[in-house]
């Protein structure tokens, strides 16, 4: 048994027990056969929130079973619901408090905890809150990863130290009084964090409208060189790089094209003025992706590919978050030679999650910091190879902006609830682009903003995490009589 669960010394008055010592009643649900919709709703470890129980995840048991739940199964009024299984959930327990007349059962994850007459529900769900317990749930449990559980018995047997009648009622009405000031500084600091998120998007939403340029733009007026002259120079640029490319390609089969006709296979992008989607400044123009840069599919891992000889990192949808790289688990991928030119990364390459998720998990993205090299991507993850790399950020900035997720959701396809994006959708994102060295000052006038409400959500979370544990210390002195 863990030490912490060992309460050496208790105050005058109270005694050492156990769950089982101090309940009525002490069972595991049973797994019943569901149905969409009855009379009868089901509470499973999804519903218990430390908070109450959240009715959006109830199931409802078969009409044809209603016979099967003796009346000691269905819930009272001050039970203490705990969760028995699953990793991550394990341990998380809740008060039920019923409607009148409400019919309430739980299934095989949820252990039913019914204090005895005598015990305040409300002073054995906080002891179960304590870090005394908590910090004992691993050791409580058995089973294998994602299979633990507490058992009955392991529930039964959990030691609690009881307090007399009158002092339970006085615990737990100081618990909540110390709970409720901590609460408002939560509700204050979270009021705060929603603030600061919606700042980011309005800082966003003026990088990409112009207004947050708006001054440098008119201070700089006669030096700038509209985004459609821009434009115009880089599919001039993309296009010679083809045809070097071409030439290259005739060489090295030790042939000379005949004459020009070969130079009509190129397949320019073309732009679409009826994409535009909100008044821009005059020096900017509307243009697609494509027109920016390539847009390219990655590789599909299979059982063939693990006998190539090459084997490379490989990114995945996994390793690309918000602006972010996490690259603590890249696995590999066997690639063939002629495989590389296209999906091989470089630095500056923007990656697009495609999606087969929720609309917040779509459309994920980042810039490529080459930390890795060499390194592949998968086929999940497109690849924007910018003509010009300067305008990586800004359009990162236009792609997580309210204005580019609406243009991602619009162009996204949905099966059965699955979001996804392709190549040719990617491609056709319309972009408001601004002249070159605006972008650039577009880019470092966000960076700034962005970094300093980062620091300042590092620091609201640093207190939310105080909060805790100054929750975590009240337990912990109201249980061994200290408060």
């Amino acid at each position: 048994m863990s030490e912490d669960l060992e309460q050496k010394e208790l105050p005058e008055g109270w005694t050492d027990a156990t769950l089982k010592d101090i309940s009525s009643y002490i069972q595991r649900g049973k797994s019943p056969k569901y149905t969409e919709f009855s009379e009868l709703p089901v509470v499973n470890q999804k519903c218990v929130r430390w908070e109450g129980i959240d009715k959006e995840y109830v199931k409802y048991i078969h009409p044809e079973q209603f016979e099967k739940w003796e009346a000691k199964r269905f819930l009272k009024e001050g039970d203490l619901l705990w969760n028995s299984t699953g990793t991550g959930t394990i341990g998380r327990a809740t008060i039920a408090h019923l409607k009148l007349g409400e019919k309430l059962v739980v299934d095989s994850h949820v252990t039913i905890v019914r204090p005895a007459k005598g015990i305040e529900p409300k002073y054995v769900y906080y002891w179960i809150m304590s870090p005394v317990v908590q910090n004992s749930i691993e050791e409580m449990q058995s089973g294998s990863t994602n299979q633990v559980e507490l058992s009955k018995s392991a529930v039964e047997s959990t030691p609690i130290p009881v307090a007399p009648p009158e002092q339970q009622k006085q615990i737990v009405a100081k618990i909540e009084q110390l709970f409720s000031h901590i609460d408002a500084g939560i509700e204050a600091l979270n009021t705060a964090k929603q603030r600061l998120k919606q700042y980011r998007q309005s800082v966003l939403k003026a990088a990409v409208t112009g207004e947050l340029s708006k001054e440098w733009r008119e201070a700089n007026k006669e030096k700038l060189e509209p985004a459609s002259q821009l434009l115009e120079r880089i599919l001039q640029t993309r296009r010679q790089k083809w045809e070097e490319q071409q030439l290259e390609q005739f060489k090295a089969k030790g042939k000379a094209p005949k004459n020009d006709k070969w130079k009509e296979k190129y397949n320019e992008p073309k732009s679409n003025n009826d994409q535009a989607l909100f008044n821009i400044p005059d020096e900017w123009d509307w243009v697609y992706v494509a027109q920016l840069g390539n847009v390219v599919g990655g590789l599909t891992k299979n059982k063939k590919r693990e006998q190539f000889e090459l084997q490379l990192p490989y990114l995945r949808v996994a390793n690309v978050y918000s602006n972010e790289l996490r690259l603590d688990d890249v696995t590999f991928i066997g690639v063939q030679e002629n495989e590389l030119e296209r999906v091989l990364l470089e630095e500056g390459d923007l990656l697009i999650v495609e999606g087969n998720g929720s609309p917040d998990q779509i459309g994920r993205l980042a810039i490529w910091d080459a930390s890795i090299n060499p390194c592949v991507h998968q086929n999940h993850l497109i690849k924007v190879r910018l003509a010009l790399k300067e305008s990586g950020k800004y359009l990162m900035y236009w792609l997580t902006s309210l204005g580019g997720r609406d243009a991602i959701l619009k162009v996204a396809s949905s099966t059965s609830g699955l979001y996804t994006l392709s190549i040719s959708k990617i491609s056709g994102l319309s972009v408001p682009l601004p002249p070159l060295r605006e972008q650039l000052e577009i880019a470092e006038q966000v960076s700034i903003k962005l970094t300093a409400i980062e620091r300042l959500n590092k620091d609201i979370d640093i207190q939310l995490l105080k909060a805790e544990k100054n929750k975590q210390s009240i337990l912990a002195l109201a249980f061994k009589g200290e408060l």
